[in-house]
Order: structure tokens, then sequence, then C-alpha cells
């Protein structure tokens, strides 16, 4: 931190979270927290909640690869038919 300057930080130890033991967050100084900072901690734990990665289940990748892999196949065989038609 430089010397000299100060600034106000809210300290969010989380617990449960598989992600995040502790987030900090260094608030602007036009920031007002004198009337208790409810918002600035809701805020928080929104950002919290959006920045933990999502999991998606082993077989709905396994269904979106799957079906990935079948139209790809059907639009290769839509353009080879084309061309072969058009030649």
């Amino acid at each position: 931190m430089i010397k000299g300057s100060r600034k106000q930080m809210i300290v969010l130890r989380t617990e449960g979270n598989r992600y995040f033991d502790e987030a900090y967050f260094i608030l602007r100084r036009e920031i007002e927290t004198t009337g208790g900072g409810g918002d600035i901690l809701a805020e928080a734990n929104r950002i919290l909640e959006e920045s933990a990665p999502r999991r998606i289940g082993r077989l709905k990748r396994a269904r979106g690869a799957i079906l990935g892999f079948f139209a790809g196949s059907a639009a290769g065989a839509v353009v080879c038919g084309l061309i072969i038609f058009l030649l």
C-alpha cells in the first residue's frame, strides 16, 4: 500500500464455499459506508456467487460433445452431397 493513503476494505470470510476462504474488497473513496454497509455486503456476496465456477456434469458435457460430433458430421455430409450434385 502507498504511504499516506487510506482505503476502506471489506473482508468476507466464507463458510462452506469450495473456492474461497476469504475475499477482500477495496472500496472506492466516493462510497459512503457510514450507514451500516448492508448494500455493500450484499453486492460483495453477489460478486462471490457469480465468480464461483459452475460445475457441468460429466454426462451433460459428454452429451454436448456427442451432439456436436453428429451435427458436424451431418453438415459435412450435406456439403459433400451438394458438391457432388453440382459437379
